[in-house]
């Protein structure tokens, strides 16, 4: 189990740093021809950093 915690612990944190590398570069997305507003990358940002926090601190 600490295996799985570890790995999913290392996906969030990994998301959440590409969704910081996007607030930081202003990177534009593009689904289907509609701009993703930046304000998705701050609420994903958070909650995938605190789901990272929270794996690691569970392990």
């Amino acid at each position: 189990m600490k295996n799985y915690i570890a790995i999913s612990g290392s996906i969030f944190a990994i998301v959440a740093f590409a969704h910081l590398l996007r607030i930081i570069d202003g990177w534009e997305v593009v689904v289907n021809g509609q701009a993703v507003p930046m304000t998705i990358s701050y609420m994903a940002f958070v909650a995938t950093g605190l789901l990272a926090v929270w794996a690691f601190r569970a392990k």
